[in-house]
C-alpha cells in the first residue's frame, strides 16, 4: 500500500475529450515514458553492480594496507576469530549452555587488559577499542537469544502437560535443482548448511544452530529436498479452496547485495525499501534489511479462503499454533512510513498470522502468513486503494519489465508458470511437548496439496540435529 505522497506522483485524471489523435499522442507518450524508465532501470542495476565491485576492491586494499602497518593487532584479531569460529562452527561438537558467552567474555576480559597497557600506540590502542566494542555487542545479542531458547526448551520440556507447546522449527520445499537452490540461500541469502544427506540428496540451511540446548540456537532452518514431479504445487481449480506459496520471508542485517543474487543465479524483481526476489528453481523471496533474532522471518500461504486454510492448518497442529488477525499500519502520511521498521508491503485486509509464540513475542520465531488471494483483496479494495496498487504496479513495470509489448508481457507470464513447476511447497516442521514423533498430512484446506506437518518432540529434535552435525 502506498502512501498519500505516493498517490500525489499518480495522476488519475481521466482523458480529455479531445481527438482520437491527442489520444494516440498520450499512448505514444506513455509508451516513451516505459522506454526511458526501462533504460534508467537497467543504467541503475549495472551502475549497483560497478560499484560493489569498486567497493569489494578498495575494501580488499585497505585492510592488505591495514595488516601491513598493524601487525601485532592483526595477529590478535585472527586469533581471536580463530578462537571463535570454533565456538560458532556448525559441524563441531555440541557446546553446552553458555559456552559461546563464555568464550566471547574470556576474549572480552583479555582485550580490557591489553588496553591497560601504557605503551600501546594510537593505531593499537583503536583496533582494541573496535573488538571491545564487537564482542560487546555479540554477548548482549546471544545473552537475549539465550533467554529465547531457554523460554522455548522449558516450555517444551513439559511433557504430559495438557497444554499443547509448539515451536515452529523449519520450512520444507522442494525443487528441481538442489545444488543451484543450496547455492543461491548461501550465496544470496547468507545462509549456512547444517546438514547434508548424500543418500536423499536433502539439505538443511539455516542462519545459525537449529539446537534448543546451546545459547546461541533457536533457529528456524530450510530443508530443500528433490523435487517429485508428481507433487502438486496448488493452484488447483476443481477444489474449493485453492492455496499456494505466496512467498518465504528473511530479515537481513546487512543487506543484500545485488551482484550476489546474479551470481548464485538468482533474480531480482524489485529492489527499492525491500527486495523481491526469485530464486533460481523460481522460489520466491522477500527481504528487508533489519534486525531480528532469526532472519528466516516467516512462510506466506495465498489462499482463496483465509479462515479455512489457517484453521486447518490449526487443526493440524492440535491447536498448538494461535491464529491473529494481520495488522495493517496505517500511513497516511510519509511520516508515519517513517516510523515503520520495513519497507515491505503490510499485509492486505483479511490476512491472517500463525504462530506458536504469543502475540507480542511472534517477532522471534517463525511466522506463517495467510494472505488473501488477488482477487479477494481487489474486490476488497477502497477506491483510493485501487489507484494506489495502479501507481504501484507502474513503478514496478518501469522497474523490472522487459518490454511494454503485448506480446512480450504475455509471454514473461509464460515463463512465469513454467517456473512454478520448479519447485513445490512441501510444508512444516515443529517441535511440541507430547513424547511422539508424527507426520500430519494435507495440513491446508486445499486437500490435492501434498503439504504436510512434521511434528517431532524435544528428544527426538535434538537427537537428529547433533546426529546431522556429526
Amino acid at each position: 500500500m502506498l502512501t498519500s505522497s505516493s498517490l500525489r506522483s499518480f495522476s488519475t485524471a481521466p482523458p480529455s475529450s479531445s481527438s482520437e489523435s491527442s489520444s494516440s499522442s498520450v499512448h505514444v507518450e506513455m509508451k516513451n515514458c516505459f522506454r526511458r524508465c526501462r533504460h534508467l532501470r537497467n543504467r541503475t542495476r549495472f551502475a549497483a553492480i560497478k560499484r560493489e565491485n569498486e567497493r569489494e576492491k578498495r575494501a580488499a586494499k585497505d585492510e592488505s594496507e591495514t595488516n601491513t602497518e598493524l601487525c601485532c593487532v592483526s595477529f590478535r584479531r585472527r586469533s581471536l576469530a580463530s578462537a571463535l569460529a570454533s565456538a560458532f562452527i556448525m559441524k563441531s561438537s555440541p557446546s553446552f549452555a553458555g559456552q559461546v558467552i563464555d568464550s566471547m567474555q574470556k576474549m572480552l576480559d583479555e582485550t580490557d587488559e591489553l588496553l591497560k597497557n601504557p605503551e600501546l600506540s594510537s593505531e593499537e590502542k583503536e583496533g582494541l577499542e573496535r573488538e571491545k566494542t564487537f564482542f560487546e555487542k555479540q554477548i548482549s545479542r546471544v545473552q537475549k537469544n539465550g533467554e529465547f531458547v531457554r523460554e522455548q526448551k522449558e516450555r517444551l520440556s513439559k511433557t504430559g502437560n495438557t497444554d499443547q507447546a509448539y515451536y515452529a522449527s523449519g520450512i520444507r520445499i522442494a525443487v528441481k535443482d538442489v545444488k543451484s537452490e543450496t547455492q543461491f540461500w548461501e550465496t544470496a541469502m547468507g545462509m549456512r548448511v547444517t546438514s547434508i544427506n548424500e543418500k536423499s540428496g536433502v539439505v538443511r540451511l539455516a542462519y545459525g544452530r537449529e539446537t534448543l540446548n546451546e545459547d546461541d540456537g533457536g533457529k528456524a532452518s530450510i530443508e530443500i529436498h528433490p523435487l517429485d514431479s508428481s507433487l502438486n504445487n496448488g493452484a488447483n481449480d476443481s477444489n474449493n479452496v485453492v492455496e499456494k506459496l505466496k512467498y518465504i520471508q528473511c530479515t537481513v542485517p546487512f543487506g543484500i547485495r545485488v551482484s550476489r543474487v546474479y551470481e548464485a543465479g538468482g533474480e531480482l524483481l524489485y529492489g527499492f525499501g525491500y527486495f523481491d526476489l526469485r530464486s533460481p528453481n523460481g522460489v520466491p523471496v522477500i527481504a528487508s534489511v533489519a534486525k531480528r533474532r532469526d532472519s528466516l522471518e516467516a512462510v506466506c500461504i495465498e489462499s482463496t479462503n483465509v479462515d479455512a486454510t489457517t484453521n486447518a492448518i490449526r487443526s493440524a497442529s492440535d491447536n498448538g499454533l494461535s491464529i491473529y488477525d494481520a495488522q495493517i499500519p496505517e500511513t497516511k502520511s510519509e511520516e508515519d512510513r517513517k516510523k515503520l521498521t520495513s519497507y515491505v508491503p503490510p499485509p492486505p485486509r483479511g490476512s491472517k498470522f500463525l504462530t506458536a509464540l504469543q502475540y507480542q513475542k511472534n517477532k522471534d520465531g517463525l511466522r506463517i502468513d495467510v494472505f488473501p488471494d488477488a482477487a479477494t483483496v481487489r474486490a476488497n479494495m477502497t477506491f483510493q486503494e485501487k489507484v494506489a496498487e495502479k501507481a504501484e504496479q507502474l513503478r514496478q513495470k518501469a522497474f523490472s519489465s522487459g518490454s511494454d509489448e503485448d506480446d512480450e508481457e504475455e509471454a514473461s507470464a509464460g515463463e512465469e508458470d513454467d517456473s512454478q513447476s520448479n519447485f513445490a511447497f512441501l510444508g512444516l516442521r515443529a517441535v511440541n511437548n507430547a513424547n511422539e514423533t508424527k507426520e500430519v498430512s494435507n495440513i491446508g484446506a486445499d486437500k490435492s496439496n501434498s503439504w504436510s506437518l512434521f511434528v517431532e518432540s524435544l528428544d527426538a529434535f535434538e537427537g537428529r540435529v547433533k546426529e546431522q552435525q556429526q
